[in-house]
């Protein structure tokens, strides 16, 4: 399990590719510097995530301080509201050693200053009938908390528009990479168990060498020889002009014709596929199938 899959890979090299061909980078090695950096990215992102959920148990477990600051009782004031910094699975992630180092070192990532979030973040739990379900459970074992924690991330967490206005403040980058991080936790979320410490950085949950070989090797193949797969396409669609193929469709075309020629071990079929799929969330509903033509004939001329 990886933070950044094979699909994401390719949606990055799409996305700098784009940016070089419009003439928004100066060279090549710019472009994959780029490429490089967005990986980094993904994985602070990830981090930002999980200091939230560690910040956001440090508030609920001394809520009282929050106010006293304010000088006056916050409402609503109910014993139940302790159940939320008494989830052993949110405790977990706070407390993770693993997690504190990484944080201790990177002054960049931090909640201490946004209380008054954190504690409308609060309210929205307490008032949600996922928390008004959990308060008359009467099992509220390891697997019920874990529940309640996945219900928050997966139906407040992820759409609140005030958490992810604070990613774009952070960096506007990492908005194509909110639902693969969201994903990502969402299905480490379910791996946690009650008696082991959260593995929240395993090695293989990183881009391995040979993932960024990829990225960096279809992003120069590419670009070197961006022409003479202009001359394929066009020689591919013979009544019109490659000039009218949308920007962003001839990308994913020479994308795949490359990948096509240059990674033979990888099959033509989930290659064709994966761009397909890139298609759709990325350009108009019928340039999947404008796509697949294409592709179809290239790869008919080469058998």
């Amino acid at each position: 399990m990886k933070i950044i899959n094979r699909r994401q890979i390719r949606v990055k090299v799409l996305q700098e590719l784009y940016s070089f061909l419009s003439g928004n980078e100066n060279s090549l090695v710019e472009g994959q510097k780029n490429i490089i950096n967005s990986f980094v990215q993904t994985n602070t992102l990830y981090l930002f995530y999980l200091n939230f959920f560690k910040s956001f148990w440090e508030f609920s477990y001394h809520r009282d301080n929050y106010q006293r600051k304010l000088k006056k009782s916050l409402k609503p004031v109910d014993e139940n509201y302790t159940l939320i910094s008494e989830l052993i699975p949110l405790k977990s992630i706070a407390k993770n050693k693993n997690l504190i180092t990484r944080l201790s070192s990177d002054k960049s990532i931090f909640w201490d200053s946004k209380q008054d979030f954190l504690n409308e973040f609060f309210l929205k739990i307490v008032d949600s009938e996922g928390f008004k379900e959990y308060i008359i459970t009467k099992e509220k074992d390891y697997k019920a908390q874990l529940k309640l924690l996945i219900y928050i991330f997966k139906k407040i967490l992820v759409f609140d528009k005030k958490f992810f206005s604070y990613i774009e403040d952070q960096n506007i980058y990492w908005i194509d990479d909110v639902p693969l991080v969201n994903t990502f936790l969402l299905r480490l979320m379910k791996t946690f168990k009650m008696k082991e410490e959260f593995k929240l950085f395993k090695k293989s949950f990183l881009n391995t060498e040979k993932d960024i070989e990829f990225a960096l090797k279809l992003f120069k193949k590419v670009h070197e020889n961006s022409d003479n797969l202009d001359k394929d396409v066009q020689s591919k669609i013979l009544n019109w002009d490659i000039e009218r193929i949308a920007p962003i469709d001839k990308i994913i075309i020479k994308m795949s014709i490359t990948e096509l020629i240059y990674f033979s071990e990888i099959p033509k079929t989930v290659s064709i596929n994966e761009y397909l799929e890139i298609s759709k969330e990325y350009s108009t509903p019928k340039s999947s199938q404008f796509i697949n033509g294409v592709l179809d004939s290239i790869t008919k001329n080469n058998q």
